[in-house]
């Protein structure tokens, strides 16, 4: 690896949200298509709200990241992402019109013009593109959730290991993995600040996702595609799309998953064709192989009192989605202070 981009390091680490991606990218190395700058050539593959975040962070990582490729379904969303783009980064959007790839098979090109792709598009697309990505030995940052079914997540274990034996660089769109403060805390429950965990409850309760209204002449297959968060097939439901950052914090407290799961569910708001088949509210009751349960609350309901996060009880203890820890009287006896200090105590 040059020496460049190995110093380089400090700079994606203190990008704050950038972590997600630049961690990656620091460690990708300089490859001969990227040039006598050295520079780092991403592509974007799905041009929407998660694809655009993504590649902000990826080019607010490092100034050694240029986007050159971009690809989407959809010729709209492709050009709206690019302008927000090129606003934020200026030249360090090469992208010309001959690399925007519009249609089910831009993915291919995409990736045939990059170093690492960041892979954003609807979750049952991402085995496809995952694989294709690694057989083309492309350095990949996934978006979740990673599928909607079992084939497909089969898929993408099985593609993780083609790339680890390959020494790809793969990281998963779970945030809270990368950012300090629940980094901090997690170390302080697995070591026992709150005793042994005998309950965990988590929320994600929020509201309903912005429908885009049906057009003239428009395909269902397009409707679905604008709307995908109100269709199974696209999005696998609010568990595995949006839940699934609380439950994978816990997961990584617990060094476990649940081996069990039970749960109901429903649509007491969502109505009609326009908002497809997905529930607007689940509870499931997970159990880990210890024997402690998990409970979900999981809603996409307007008008409704929200809330995303999690508390853990213990022995000794309780903690939450504030990286606030108490002690069995209520007394605060850790909190995260400041990224850049020393972690102090009340």
């Amino acid at each position: 690896m040059e020496d460049k981009l190995i110093n380089s390091r400090r700079g994606f680490l203190k990008a704050g949200a950038a972590t997600l991606v630049g961690s990656m990218l620091y460690n990708v190395p300089a490859r001969a298509s990227a040039g006598p700058a050295k520079t780092i050539r991403i592509g974007l593959i799905g041009c929407g709200g998660r694809g655009t975040g993504a590649a902000f962070e990826a080019l607010r990582a490092s100034d050694q990241v240029k986007l050159v490729a971009m690809g989407d379904v959809f010729a709209d969303m492709l050009n709206s992402s690019h302008a927000r783009l090129v606003a934020q980064f200026k030249d360090r959007v090469d992208v010309p019109e001959k690399r925007k790839f519009v249609g089910l098979d831009a993915y291919r090109k995409v990736i045939a013009e990059c170093d690492v792709v960041l892979l954003a598009t609807p979750p049952p697309f991402r085995p496809m593109h995952f694989e294709e990505a690694i057989d083309a030995g492309k350095h990949v940052f996934l978006e979740k959730a990673l599928a909607v079914d079992v084939p497909g997540y089969r898929k993408i274990v099985e593609v993780g290991k083609k790339a680890e034996a390959k020494k790809l660089n793969v990281v998963v769109g779970l945030q809270y993995r990368y950012d300090t403060s629940n980094i901090e805390m997690v170390k302080r429950l697995q070591d026992g600040i709150i005793g042994d965990i005998v309950s965990v409850d988590v929320y994600y309760n929020s509201g309903a996702p912005r429908i885009v209204p049906r057009k003239t002449g428009q395909t269902e297959l397009e409707y679905q595609l604008r709307n995908w968060r109100y269709f199974n097939w696209l999005w696998g439901g609010q568990l595995t799309g949006q839940t699934i950052h609380q439950i994978d914090v816990i997961n990584w407290i617990m060094k476990d998953y649940p081996n069990f799961a039970s749960g109901i569910g429903g649509r007491q708001s969502f109505s009609g064709p326009d908002q497809g088949n997905t529930f607007d509210h689940q509870y499931v009751e997970y159990v880990y192989p210890n024997g402690v349960k998990m409970h979900v609350q999981s809603r996409n309901m307007d008008h409704c009192s929200n809330r995303r996060g999690f508390h853990i009880r213990g022995t000794k203890g309780y903690a939450d989605e504030r990286c606030l820890i108490f002690d069995a009287s209520k007394k605060l006896i850790w909190r995260f202070r400041d990224a850049d200090k020393p972690v102090g105590s009340t």
